[in-house]
């Protein structure tokens, strides 16, 4: 599908520059950078300064897919009473059948500053799950191509984003997010069969650090539900975009872990809870 060719040239000036989706907050405007094939070397370049410059030194991960909903669970047990090999067969499965649709990245400093990436995929192998027509008309309004997930894989691999074990990692309900982003990591493999492996790969790419807001709130005394709930009971409202945005959904992460960080785990930030994984390990 061929993109326009004035659309090309926009994307080619303005690769570097903020994008159209923007909100103004009280001292600056935060932007989320919609990246696609015509963008995403680019962006990966960005993203590699911010990360070698050492100042951003916090990721916070969401991703936007669509399931196999059709298979059934390898486990007729409700996920409260299976194991967490049992639960991550469930995931394996459905993940590995399934579409990622967006990933939203948010690079966060320690001064409070962000950088917001939003990459937007469809992989051809797995198009028969959506409906043919629909993705053509999809892109065919947008003028935009999705990204490659192969191409996605060589350039992050490459980045310094990973392999990287001075980043800490920041999920809500990390379960799928985690199984889509190795699944993007391994060149769109389909994930281990056992569950130390799929967590060997984890710790691989991602580094022993990994805060899964959903569990942590577990700590606390008044939080619960699912992340637009958790935001509002700490008084965070979504500063940019909307709900099932990958970029803006990571952007919220970040601020609510950030104030529950602030309001009840002030030592530490919750890493003495680190590394346990919320649809996995614990639910």
């Amino acid at each position: 599908m061929e993109i326009r060719e004035e659309t090309r040239e926009w994307l080619k000036q303005n690769c570097g520059r903020r994008r159209p989706r923007e909100s103004v907050g009280q001292t600056s405007i935060i932007s989320v950078r919609s990246v696609w094939s015509s963008n995403v070397e680019c962006e990966f370049r960005l993203i590699s300064k911010a990360v070698k410059e050492g100042k951003y030194n916090q990721a916070t991960l969401d991703t936007e897919f669509v399931l196999a909903m059709n298979m059934k669970n390898t486990s007729e047990k409700h996920p409260r009473f299976a194991s967490p090999e049992e639960r991550y067969h469930n995931i394996k499965m459905k993940t590995d059948n399934g579409i990622i649709r967006q990933l939203g990245l948010t690079l966060s400093a320690d001064d409070g500053s962000v950088l917001i990436w939003e990459f937007n995929f469809v992989p051809d192998l797995l198009v028969p799950l959506y409906s043919l027509e629909e993705i053509e008309e999809y892109f065919r309004t947008t003028q935009l191509e999705p990204i490659d997930p192969i191409y996605f894989s060589n350039l992050l691999r490459t980045s310094g984003l990973v392999y990287n074990n001075n980043i800490t990692w920041i999920m809500f309900h990390s379960a799928y997010d985690l199984a889509f982003f190795i699944k993007l990591a391994t060149f769109w493999s389909h994930l281990p069969d056992a569950l130390v492996d799929f967590s060997s790969l984890v710790r691989t790419y991602l580094g022993e650090i990994i805060l899964d807001v959903k569990y942590i709130i577990k700590f606390t005394h008044n939080l619960h539900g699912g992340l637009e709930e958790v935001a509002t009971a700490l008084g965070i409202e979504r500063v940019v975009g909307h709900a099932h945005q990958a970029g803006s959904d990571s952007l919220l992460t970040w601020h609510t872990y950030k104030r529950m960080k602030d309001i009840h785990f002030p030592l530490d930030g919750g890493v003495r809870h680190a590394g346990i994984l919320y649809g996995i390990h614990d639910i």
